[in-house]
């Protein structure tokens, strides 16, 4: 993709310029220094904001408001009936071609849309101008100083034309972190899955015990291989008469223990073995149930466990603001939300990284995380989400299940101190109503088997073990199946969280080394401009650790002290000279699409002295045409002094300086041949009788004119002169110039003719006694309409003082080169 210098803006309708029917069209030049002046309130900064909202679809003081203010309405101009604002940026290729025209419209709904010329992608070419340096203000100088190291150096890898590395090096890193990374992929609820599989097991292999107990009459052998267990299983009880011909032909796992009771009702018939039956299935399923109740001494463990995550909570904003945040953190990783400076529950925006922020938070629920974990896990190793068989015995059709929320927060860790006692008291409550229902079918059972042969209760309890032991040998499969398949899962997600550790481990050196290369590069070059604006023995540094995102900014000398902190020492107007120095570095060696920068008072916090040697750097030092291949510069100003310095650079070639006028309700307009536009209303007011009006426009044209000597016929002045602003100014312009010319005519040299000296020194003495000499104390009491339009007439006499007409007879006139030489 080409890169692209600014060629013209159109603004009609966007923040402070309304324009109706008739845009601000700000015409720019390419291969020279563009300034444009204004005074305060008239459009400048609205100018810098179509720009920003043109090159980056936002404009953060206005989102970043807040909800009452409606900063989103003011986007448009609230004078503009037509209800859309629209910027048009002409662009001309670098390398030659027709320019690109980019319209950029947004209606009152906040709807933007983007159209070019030529068939071009007009959101390509603005994102390719999207760069650090293009858009610079005093506040972006300041937050680069004022930045945090981290935050300062992912701002730089964008100067650094890194930005996509850096952007690519934190997803890495935000897919690798631990806790995101964890969330994405559930691990706690995961490891949960592993450890309540393995307690699973662990149960059935003890039921698996008791039951081959009890049917085969030999204590399980856990070395016995389960083939071997089958058939000793199977053996016992197809070794019962009654029960073979339910055995033959079938394997231990297909035999029906339930067929086996009926043939044993079948053999004795009546009631009292139906009864007999039921009493033993209840007696099993009771007892199971009770088994897996935790101990008195696991109910005080999780006690203690809730309790300690409790007063961890305290510590922090509460377990649903970490919930808030988790959230958050997880929408904030995620590739599909693009700006991590902008919030997920509210839109707003701001410069820093709400996930950074975000995670920050996160960071003090560590202890609340390490106690819910511990609480998880007890919660799992000691059975308590194996209650659901208790649960469903005991509670009596009154009464609530308490179960489901508590298994939720039980394996979350969540669970509160309150929560756990009720738990407790409700889990104990259920296994005393078991053990007393356990007692009553014992007693039942005993007294059934005193009215029934020994021979047929034996059969009944054989085949009800037999039950115990097929549904065990089930319940371990399948715990055991669960158990590998979490396992695998956990296994691959460990393969997948190394390859991103190191992946991002890589990347990050990667993308270090070449920041570190690239700023090797800009440092030398920040020092060189730094030095060039200050003019003293301070030195910048720019320090970067191996391996880090961290950017930190010192000073290598500070007159004669070495390594000291710029951010602790350095007054306002140094710490912009430190900013300026960085991004202007930066843009001269690693410039991107837009071959443009754009500077919004820039020199706010800078002396007169120094705002010139800003000037001269970029003049001579970065921008064109002063270096061929730099960049095109555009300064925006509505300072007074400065706009001097602005009107003779441009009066001496490679510097291109507009004006503007006007308000938000009208209309803002370049003011081009304003000075011409001040001597006609000062004329106009004067023949009107209108002195209070007129008076200080003689001023301006007396000052414009004076300094168009000065400059035209190269006229030394002191450099104060240029900055100076008050009402002595006029008299300090006359006297370098008076001193000058008799200078050259008594060495000899004096070019102006005989007639040209005398007229000068009658048009001083006019505009001094007639004007100068009233204005300066401020008694325009003493001014009259006709005495003002003969100072008028003097000063354009004073200037033809310095003009030759060229050529002869032609009524042209132009500036002699010199005092001492005609062209």
């Amino acid at each position: 993709m080409s890169s692209w210098y600014l060629q013209q803006i159109s603004i009609e309708g966007f923040r402070g310029i309304n324009n109706e029917g008739a845009p601000l069209v700000l015409k720019l030049k390419p291969e020279k220094v563009n300034s444009v002046s204004a005074p305060n309130g008239v459009g400048k900064t609205s100018i810098f904001d179509a720009l920003v909202y043109a090159i980056t679809g936002r404009i953060a003081k206005l989102d970043d408001l807040p909800a009452a203010e409606q900063g989103s309405t003011y986007y448009l101009n609230r004078f503009h009936s037509g209800g859309v604002g629209t910027i048009m940026l002409t662009l001309s290729p670098s390398g030659g071609g027709n320019p690109v025209m980019v319209t950029i419209q947004r209606d009152a709904a906040g709807l933007r849309t983007v159209s070019a010329s030529n068939g071009a992608d007009g959101n390509a070419i603005l994102a390719d101008l999207n760069r650090e340096f293009v858009l610079l203000d005093g506040k972006t100088f300041q937050e680069f100083i004022d930045l945090t190291p981290q935050k300062r150096g992912r701002s730089f890898a964008g100067l650094l034309g890194l930005k996509r590395y850096s952007a690519l090096r934190q997803g890495l890193a935000s897919l690798a972190h631990t806790r995101s990374f964890n969330n994405h992929f559930g691990v706690a609820a995961k490891h949960a899955e592993q450890k309540a599989a393995a307690v699973s097991a662990q149960r059935a292999s003890a039921n698996i015990k008791e039951a081959y107990n009890a049917l085969v009459g030999d204590d399980y052998d856990p070395a016995q291989s389960e083939a071997d267990m089958l058939a000793r299983a199977h053996s016992a009880l197809s070794s019962i008469p009654l029960l073979k011909p339910l055995c033959d032909g079938r394997t231990f796992e297909e035999i029906d223990p339930g067929s086996c009771v009926d043939a044993a009702k079948a053999a004795e018939g009546g009631e009292a073995r139906n009864k007999l039956a039921t009493i033993i299935r209840d007696h099993s399923r009771w007892t199971e149930a009770l088994a897996t109740a935790p101990s008195a001494e696991d109910a005080a463990e999780l006690n203690a466990l809730s309790k300690a995550r409790d007063d961890a909570l305290e510590l922090t904003q509460g377990d649903v603001f970490r919930q808030l945040f988790s959230v958050s953190e997880a929408i904030l990783a995620d590739a599909a939300w693009q700006d991590p400076t902008t919030c997920p529950t509210c839109d707003r925006s701001g410069p820093d990284s709400v996930l950074d922020h975000v995670r920050d938070k996160l960071a003090a629920f560590d202890a609340v995380e390490a106690a819910s974990k511990t609480l998880a896990a007890s919660w799992i190793s000691k059975g308590w989400n194996q209650l659901d068989d208790l649960e469903k015995l005991g509670v009596q059709p009154e009464e609530s299940s308490l179960l489901a929320d508590a298994k939720t927060n039980g394996v979350k860790g969540s669970l509160s101190e309150e929560q756990t006692r009720t738990l407790v008291k409700w889990v104990k409550t259920l296994a005393d109503r078991a053990m007393a229902k356990i007692s009553e079918l014992l007693q039942a059972k005993v007294e059934l088997e005193a009215g029934l042969p020994d021979k047929l209760t034996a059969v009944v309890e054989k085949a009800e073990a037999a039950r115990r032991l097929q549904a065990n040998l089930s319940d371990l499969r399948s715990a055991n199946a669960k158990h590998e398949e979490v396992t695998n899962e956990l296994n691959h997600i460990r393969q997948v969280k190394e390859f991103l550790d190191q992946a991002s481990g890589v990347f990050a050196t990667a993308e270090s080394n070449a920041s570190a290369r690239r700023l090797a590069a800009i440092e030398p070059r920040t020092k060189e401009i730094f030095a060039a604006i200050m003019f003293s023995d301070v030195v910048p540094a720019l320090k970067k650790r191996a391996g880090s995102e961290e950017l930190a900014i010192s000073l290598a000398e500070f007159w004669t002290l070495p390594d000291i902190s710029a951010q602790a020492v350095l007054s306002e107007s140094y710490r912009n000279a430190f900013a300026i120095s960085v991004y202007l570095a930066a843009a001269a060696l690693y410039g991107g699409g837009a071959k443009f920068l754009i500077l919004d008072d820039v020199t706010s916090s800078f002396d007169s002295g120094h705002q010139f040697h800003l000037m001269n750097v970029i003049k001579t030092q970065f921008a064109r045409p002063g270096v061929p291949d730099g960049p095109q510069v555009i300064l925006l100003s509505h300072d007074t002094a400065l706009e001097k310095l602005f009107n003779t650079n441009s009066n001496e070639g490679g510097w291109w300086h507009q004006c503007i006028q006007g308000t938000a309700r009208t209309s803002v307009l370049p003011q081009s041949g304003a000075v011409h536009k001040i001597r006609d209303a000062t004329h106009n007011f004067l023949d009107t009788g209108n002195i209070t009006d007129a008076a200080p426009r003689i001023r301006q044209y007396l000052e414009f004119k004076l300094e168009e000597v000065i400059q035209k016929v190269a006229i030394p002045v002191p450099i104060g002169v240029a900055f100076n602003d008050d009402k002595q100014m006029a008299k300090t312009l006359i006297d370098p110039i008076k001193e000058a010319v008799n200078l050259h005519q008594a060495a000899g040299s004096l070019v102006l003719e005989p007639v040209q000296v005398t007229g000068l020194q009658t048009s001083v003495t006019t505009i001094v006694t007639n004007y100068l000499s009233h204005w300066a104390t401020g008694q325009t009491q003493a001014f009259s309409a006709p005495s003002l339009k003969g100072v008028m007439q003097a000063i354009d006499d004073f200037a033809r003082c310095f003009q030759f007409e060229d050529p002869q007879g032609s009524g042209q006139f132009r500036y002699y080169r010199s005092l001492s030489q005609k062209v």
